[in-house]
């Protein structure tokens, strides 16, 4: 029996030692803008506000309605710090495509940026869904079941990724740089983010937030299937990582779980398979 319980103890162990890995919080900084003082949130630390000044952090452009410079019209909006979605790889979920919708741009580079997914078999393949989009604007991108994917109509030239229907986000700014949503890809981040720097930091509808008009759009609940996106578009050490400088709505999509928390529970379900055999050996 002792034999069990250890098997059992062990598995707890391992067990732990992935979900720490998987969900590992980082030890946020102080603001690169000082003014705006301690960083918050997980996995990806978030400045109260940046160079913009007060009023245009994520808390406040996320935030409850009763905020008068929030996107929303009503609800109870989004914490920013606490309701992070934070996956790298995602895939399309509607039959009539995705719909992209850029809601937000405070930064420089606001109109100039380029936004657009990349093939997770090889970053070099990437599809732009926006070139110097405006807020407002709206993309739909259509995949195809050939691993094809095309914006806005199937007659327009598909690009072939070598995974069907997984894809990540980037965003290229116009000195050259290129972020993606899969962090390994961008630069360190100091002793906070040693393994590459989250420039993307995703949000979940929650079916009870109403979105404010925005362009051709008319607003309206944001659901369970609409992703807002919020970007940065500095590179490490010359970014004050207030995540408002490129911000869409996606909608229509979902995260494709990441390796590491797949093995952990599946690592989870043997362990207590093993268990539960090995218990009913001892007890028969």
């Amino acid at each position: 029996m002792n034999t069990v319980k250890s098997l059992g103890l062990v598995g707890l162990a391992i067990t732990a030692m992935f979900a720490t890995q998987a969900f590992a919080t980082p030890t946020c900084p102080v603001s690169p803008t000082s003014a705006a003082g301690q960083m918050k949130g997980a996995p990806v630390c978030i400045a109260p506000w940046g160079s913009d000044g007060q009023g245009t952090g994520l808390q406040d452009k996320l935030g409850p309605s009763s905020n008068p410079n929030s996107i929303f019209s009503s609800g109870p909006g989004v914490n920013p710090y606490t309701q992070q979605v934070q996956t790298p790889l995602w895939q399309v979920t509607g039959s009539s495509g995705s719909v992209s919708t850029i809601l937000l741009q405070i930064a420089a580079y606001a109109g100039k940026d380029t936004f657009g997914i990349f093939d997770p078999t090889n970053i070099t393949n990437k599809l732009a869904i926006f070139t110097n989009g405006q807020t407002g604007n709206s993309a739909t991108l259509t995949v195809f079941t050939n691993g094809g994917y095309s914006i806005n109509d199937g007659n327009n030239p598909q690009v072939i990724f070598g995974t069907t229907n997984e894809f990540g986000f980037y965003l290229t700014t116009p000195d050259g740089h290129t972020y993606y949503s899969m962090p390994s890809l961008n630069e360190t981040g100091g002793t906070t983010y040693p393994n590459g720097t989250p420039h993307m930091v995703t949000y979940q509808g929650d079916g009870k937030s109403s979105l404010k008009p925005f362009g051709n759009k008319p607003g309206g609940l944001w659901v369970s299937n609409e992703y807002i996106q919020a970007w940065e578009d500095l590179s490490w050490g010359n970014s004050d990582l207030d995540y408002n400088d490129f911000v869409v709505m996606v909608e229509s999509i979902r995260p494709v779980p990441e390796p590491a928390v797949l093995g952990m529970f599946g690592l989870g379900v043997l362990l207590i398979g093993g268990f539960a055999t090995l218990r009913r050996r001892y007890t028969v």
